[in-house]
């Protein structure tokens, strides 16, 4: 149990220091034009997440999100019609996400609280919206479990989870970033990548990490692969793992979507956006479940 809670304290560290998305703008965070810049870059790129919002009845519903990054999602929630409250386990996302608010003059509650032990009553909201955030909780069976009890019977969940049966999985982190990691410390290899449309600093910082312990376990390796070097924690799920962790659920929809190709640099930027999306739908980043709680 101590070394969960240690994983977890370093989970709200990481995201403390650099709420999701909030490196895409370089703008004063004060402003709408801030806002604004991160909203287009994301929605740019995963424009799946606008239009599977728009599919959810929101109207008049009260809507829970669990983990808000700097409240990108939470503005078009309630611009839906969603009587909005957000939690993080971190101060630095909710922080951001009430300045997002406050800055557009949007309605909503933003909350610091742990998604495994949250301070709202049974059966408190028709809907629970979670986006990327589920897979990086240790102990995820319980937070399931505070889902299931918050949510009102027949009331609609709505998750991101890192796909398993992936490209990103299957291909570039279990292949690919392995036989890169071999070739960062080559010299002029950085330099080269970095020309290609790689990101320099996070190459340098793999390469770093790996002279100073050459051995990862598994779930280090995986963990340090999705969201940056530093990243203390992740998962990632296949159809039946998804659907074994939200079993006291109905499951409804359970697909993917989001080819990244960005990763691939030049390559990626050369793709015709019909074989992007055709990726995306067969072998994507994003496993996306839609499940009704049980009456």
């Amino acid at each position: 149990m101590k070394d969960v809670a240690n994983k977890q304290e370093e989970v709200r560290q990481f995201w403390d220091g650099k709420p999701c998305d909030s490196e895409l703008s370089g703008k004063d965070p004060r402003t709408k034009d801030y806002f604004l810049e991160i909203e287009n870059e994301r929605y740019k790129y995963q424009s799946h997440i606008p239009q599977l919002l728009a599919q959810i009845d929101l109207q008049g519903k009260r809507t829970l999100e669990i983990g808000t990054g700097v409240g990108t999602d939470a503005r078009k929630i309630v611009e839906l019609g969603g009587i909005y409250t957000g939690i993080n386990v971190d101060a630095g996302s909710v922080d951001m996400t009430a300045k997002a608010l406050s800055v557009f003059s949007v309605p909503g509650e933003v909350k610091l609280c742990s998604a495994t032990d949250m301070s709202f009553e049974n059966e408190s909201f028709d809907v629970v919206y979670s986006f990327g955030v589920l897979h990086h909780i240790p102990e995820v069976e319980k937070a399931v479990a505070e889902i299931q009890r918050v949510l009102k019977p027949g009331g609609k969940l709505f998750v991101m989870l890192y796909n398993k049966s992936s490209i990103n999985y299957y291909v570039e982190i279990l292949f690919l970033r392995k036989l890169f990691l071999l070739l960062l410390l080559l010299p002029g290899v950085i330099r080269v990548l970095h020309f290609l449309g790689l990101p320099r600093e996070k190459l340098e910082r793999h390469a770093e990490i790996y002279r100073n312990s050459k051995k990862m376990f598994a779930q280090e390796w995986l963990s340090r692969n999705t969201d940056g070097p530093d990243n203390p924690y992740s998962r990632v799920y296949g159809r039946k793992e998804s659907e074994k962790l939200l079993r006291g659920f109905v499951v409804v929809r359970n697909e993917v979507y989001f080819f990244d190709y960005r990763h691939w640099g030049i390559l990626g930027r050369a793709m015709p956006q019909s074989l992007v999306n055709l990726l995306g739908g067969r072998w994507g980043w994003h496993r996306i479940v839609h499940a009704v709680k049980r009456s």
